[in-house]
């Protein structure tokens, strides 16, 4: 028991009934505990500890840990990965495979794509998040133009290489698809500027995101719904 609740404690409080078995938890055990108000059932097959704070990082994981195979995404993918501009982000995003269906449409920002694939899912503690390249492709469509930049410009100056970075956006860019043709323009410029992500100084970097409201945006503006579905 004592092993289990120290699990809960390492992972934001929540576990799978599955997990609890592999603990010792037995069904009945379970349901005594539930019962007793020391754990609570945030979603199917799920359970929480009531004495662990009700945070924003325990309800991404509470996210994928639900049906849907879904992965942080988008902002909150951004927040996760500390990139600039998204520490005060609150809505949980989403993205799960076309055909896919999450435990709780509606309580999260849902997002569909047929694209996913492993290369675009790293793990922060036990949380499968979209990687920075992938974040940043997907990005501008749902948080706008300033706030893409600034997390942009962050990804480049804590070394990631503008290569890469464009060729992920170049890799998600189809027809419909806006976000990927933006990225790709933002890190033009940057190289443009004669900005290396292995040389950079922090300076300059912010220098080039304070200035990214004059960069001329040629693709169209979308803006996002937090009704689920969302289709990228």
């Amino acid at each position: 028991m004592l092993d289990f609740f120290c699990h809960l404690r390492e992972h934001d409080g929540v576990a799978t009934s599955a997990t609890a078995r592999d603990f010792g938890i037995t069904w009945h055990r379970e349901r005594r505990l539930l019962e007793q108000g020391i754990l609570d059932r945030p979603g199917h097959r799920l359970v929480r500890a009531t004495s662990h704070p009700q945070t924003w990082r325990q309800r991404c994981r509470i996210a994928t840990m639900s049906a849907g195979h879904g992965v942080i995404s988008h902002g909150a993918a951004a927040r996760l990965h500390g990139l600039d501009g998204f520490d005060g982000h609150e809505p949980v995003d989403i993205l799960c495979k076309k055909g896919s269906w999450p435990g709780h449409p509606g309580i999260v920002i849902t997002h569909f794509t047929r694209g996913l694939t492993d290369d675009d899912v790293v793990d922060i503690d036990g949380i499968p998040v979209l990687s920075v390249p992938t974040t940043l492709a997907l990005l501008r469509p749902h948080s706008g133009t300033e706030a893409t930049i600034r997390a942009i410009a962050s990804a480049v100056r804590d070394g990631w290489p503008l290569i890469e970075l464009r060729s992920t956006a170049a890799r998600w860019r189809t027809r419909g698809r806006p976000g990927p043709s933006f990225c790709i323009e933002v890190l033009d410029r940057l190289a443009e500027s004669g900005i290396r992500a292995q040389a950079s100084t922090g300076a300059s970097i912010s220098s080039a995101a304070d200035q990214g409201s004059r960069f001329k945006v040629t693709t169209s503006p979308v803006t996002s719904s937090h009704r689920s579905p969302v289709q990228i």
